[in-house]
């Protein structure tokens, strides 16, 4: 789960936005947020779809497990 965390750090600093101002626009604790930019757990579906669309990104490009 380690890839995760750059990617979506990349992404959100790529895009000058805190941790919190991605964690508020999907509703979500700062918290629970910081938890999957540093790896420990992967959000559910709908999450992981308004992350994406807040970092201009895709759900594979973020959370897809790099082999």
């Amino acid at each position: 789960m380690k890839q995760n965390q750059n990617k979506l750090k990349e992404r959100r600093e790529a895009l000058n936005l805190t941790q919190k101002e991605v964690a508020d626009r999907v509703g979500i604790a700062v918290q629970v947020y910081q938890r999957y930019e540093y790896g420990e757990r992967l959000p559910q579906v709908d999450v992981a779809i308004a992350i994406s669309e807040i970092l201009n990104s895709t759900v594979e490009e973020l959370f897809a497990k790099n082999k």
